[in-house]
């Protein structure tokens, strides 16, 4: 997979990083916008896997914008794109966190 684009940002922790390389057959689009070239939809394809990984939970927006080799505000503003929350924090623990609220 070709080197994603340079976005300015360079993790110290980057290097440590292991990667995995996966191949993948798709079907070519003929839809205005789609590219065919393999680093272009490999680069695509691996935003997309990062993306997912924040939706799952699985890594945080910090973790993920060092992985996907974006500033931060940058990587928040792709995930609210995408639809996917920056903040997303469950009513029960925000309810634990602020405590009780003088409701009685």
């Amino acid at each position: 997979m070709a080197a994603g684009p340079d976005w300015g940002y360079a993790s110290p922790m980057a290097a440590a990083v292991r990667t995995l390389t996966v191949s993948v057959e798709l079907p070519l689009s003929s839809g205005e916008g789609a590219s065919a070239d393999p680093a272009v939809v490999g680069d695509e394809l691996r935003l997309l896997w990062i993306i997912e990984q924040v939706r799952l939970h699985r890594i945080g927006v910090g973790k993920g914008a060092e992985l996907a080799k974006m500033p931060r505000a940058s990587f928040m503003q792709t995930l609210g794109a995408h639809g996917i929350p920056v903040i997303d924090y469950p009513p029960s623990d925000l309810q634990h966190e602020l405590g009780p609220t003088g409701s009685e």
